[in-house]
């Protein structure tokens, strides 16, 4: 492919450098060891940074949501958009167009930007600025947490509507005997499904490892929307020495299929191919007696193939390296912390359409948190800088307030510059050539963010959360549809969108659990006082979870939503029925011999409602998939 020889000499020379990099990380540790004369922190200490980090999870003015390993597992999720679907107020909508997913945090639907993050630092985005998830292995994948918007800085840019952290597994090491796991998921279904993942753990008491593989294969209900594709990956967490820990992970993806396109302008012939590998290496640790650092450094190399219905063939390459490191300093006798966050990435992309263009990227922040008795006051500033658009500012400011020992109050505020992605400026999507076009001539998005809300616990399990949100932006980036049907994105003057948020967690009994959470909210594009695309009234979410006396678990969720338009005229034509939906799915551990089994059956749209959703309407309609997941 045109330029390839250059990305893989660039790779070389970035895997050289990693290495470099890590020795001269590793080199200062042991100076400053040395300097401080003390003997070193045994690695158990690490614990104390996860439990600074749950303590901030509950104390931060910020309104995090966290799935754990543990709850992934015991619900037989598959992948990790069903563990985001699952979260309160977030919706995971695949792209019927190509690779990639569109997510939407607190109703924010296509407005605004979401940051994806893996272990921290940024992964790289496909078209539309949307992220490729069937590229994470789930067997790799020790949780998920998802941040609301407005977003501490720290976080990194691009984050206006939310942002997920998505954490890679870090075995618990045996320190007696070294210790041997592997897992086997298999599941098949309607339209074609079936699929096979595989994973296994090797550990000892000074290193771990953990291997990955997959494969899948769907046909779909339309044409044009069958899809295979694969995966391998790996998680060392290499031995460590002192207060230092050390880890790598690899992770390479490919998928062939169908680009259909949206029923008013279907794309019967167009098709894709895409790879792309991924590689991470991470340096964590204490610094003297009141600070920790985590150190990130990575790699995305991806390759997309692309055939549109009308015969003409594209090519994409892009590599994205960079750094993240993390320097954090806590008082925990005055309650005080400081956090000093660095970063910067080159991303190159080359099409055959739009031609070879590279950023570079650097930012820096800082982030401080003030505990003082009932009440938590967080500020951060931040600061990057890209080589095609400059300087762009981010600052949030929010307060904790304990009421009682069960009630809080947390108010956030945030401001935040968005700069356009290569896709929005040149070739926003590459399955469908013939219906989209880039657009170089547009401005950064600066967005401002605010919101209140109140969480109370009953008891144990028992809790409620509602929350008032608004946002308003100028120069959000839109997509403008002509008479020739393509879409090309565009500046709209001013936008907002106001709502509130209300989730109900509930503990009926000690095997029945509820969740509920309902998002109503309006938008309005000022310059035609229209409602903002994929922006519905109202959303609606309830998940029942029952343990029946036999072991088997039982999950149902009810899923509603409002009206809403695909285009920014709001033309009826164009608008997307409102919809309920019923979700069930069954899960029963079995034992056989020593192998835990869990075997489920999952219907998704039970009752087969017909809607439209944007990517790859009409949806399937009533699905199952039936599977096992093994483990021994």
């Amino acid at each position: 492919m045109k330029n390839k020889p250059c990305f893989l000499n660039k790779t070389v020379f970035l895997i050289i450098l990693f290495f470099v990099l890590s020795q001269a990380v590793l080199w200062t540790n042991r100076a400053a060891a040395q300097q401080r004369d003390t003997e070193p922190v045994t690695l158990d200490t690490v614990v104390v940074t996860a439990s600074r980090i749950e303590d901030y999870k509950k104390n931060n003015p910020h309104l995090v949501q966290e799935m754990t390993r543990e709850q992934i597992q015991k619900s037989s999720f598959t992948g990790v958009d069903q563990v985001l679907n699952a979260m309160p107020g977030v919706e995971v909508k695949k792209s019927g167009a190509g690779t990639g997913s569109r997510i939407s945090i607190q109703g924010s639907g296509g407005n605004g930007k979401i940051l994806v993050l893996i272990n921290g630092r940024p992964a790289s985005a496909t078209q539309y600025g949307s992220v490729d998830l069937d590229s994470i292995p789930l067997d790799m994948v020790e949780k998920v947490d998802v941040f609301k918007p407005p977003v501490p800085v720290w976080l990194g840019p691009g984050s206006t509507s939310g942002a997920i952290n998505i954490v890679l597994a870090n075995e618990t090491r045996n320190k007696n005997k070294p210790s041997k796991n592997s897992r086997v998921n298999l599941k098949g279904g309607s339209f074609g499904t079936g699929s096979t993942s595989a994973s296994h753990m090797m550990a000892s008491d000074s290193q771990s490892l953990k291997l990955t593989a997959s494969l899948s294969h769907r046909d779909g209900k339309r044409t044009n929307t069958d899809r295979d594709s694969g995966s391998v990956g790996f998680q060392w967490d290499l031995p460590s020495k002192g207060n230092t820990q050390y880890d790598l992970s690899g992770r390479y993806y490919q998928s062939e299929h169908g680009s259909s396109g949206p029923v008013y302008n279907p794309t019967p012939n167009a098709r894709q191919e895409y790879k792309k590998g991924s590689l991470d290496f991470r340096v964590k640790g204490f610094w003297g007696e009141t600070g920790d650092y985590d150190i990130k450094l990575f790699m995305d190399d991806l390759t997309l193939e692309d055939r549109s219905q009308t015969g003409g063939v594209a090519t994409l390459d892009e590599l994205v390296a960079g750094f993240k490191n993390e320097v954090t300093w806590t008082d925990e006798n005055n309650g005080f912390s400081l956090q000093l966050m660095t970063s910067a990435s080159h991303d190159r992309i080359d099409h055959t359409l739009s031609g070879d263009h590279k950023r570079e990227n650097a930012g820096i922040g800082l982030q401080s948190d003030i505990k003082q008795k009932s009440m938590t006051i967080s500020l951060g500033a931040r600061c990057d800088y890209t080589s095609d658009f400059h300087f762009q500012p981010a600052v949030n400011a929010g307060l904790n307030i304990h009421l009682d020992s069960g009630t809080r109050v947390k108010l956030n505020s945030g401001y935040s510059v968005n700069i356009p992605t290569f896709g929005q400026l040149y070739q926003p999507s590459h399955g469908s050539i013939d219906q989209v076009r880039g657009n170089p001539d547009l401005k950064e998005e600066a967005v401002l963010t605010v919101s209140a809300g109140i969480v109370h616990e009953f008891s144990k399990g028992r809790s409620v959360e509602v929350t008032l949100f608004r946002t308003d932006t100028d120069n959000m980036i839109g997509y403008e549809e002509g008479l020739d049907l393509i879409k090309r994105p565009v500046n709209i003057d001013e936008a907002s969108r106001q709502g509130i948020e209300t989730t109900l967690c509930l503990k009926l009994s000690d095997t029945i659990f509820l969740d509920m959470n309902h998002v109503w909210q309006t938008s309005c594009n000022k310059e035609n006082n229209k409602d903002l695309t994929y922006a519905p009234d109202h959303k609606f979410k309830a998940t029942v979870k029952w343990t029946s006396p036999f072991k088997t678990r039982v999950e149902t969720s009810f899923s509603a939503l409002g009206s809403q338009f695909s285009d920014l005229a709001n033309s009826e034509e164009k608008k997307l029925s409102n919809y309920q939906t019923v979700d069930l799915k069954f899960i029963h551990p079995i034992k056989i011999q020593s192998c835990k089994t869990q075997a489920f059956v999952y219907f998704e749209n039970l009752f087969d409602k017909g809607y439209d959703v944007h990517y790859g309407y009409p949806d399937d309609g009533f699905r199952f998939t039936i599977g096992l997941t093994m483990e021994f």
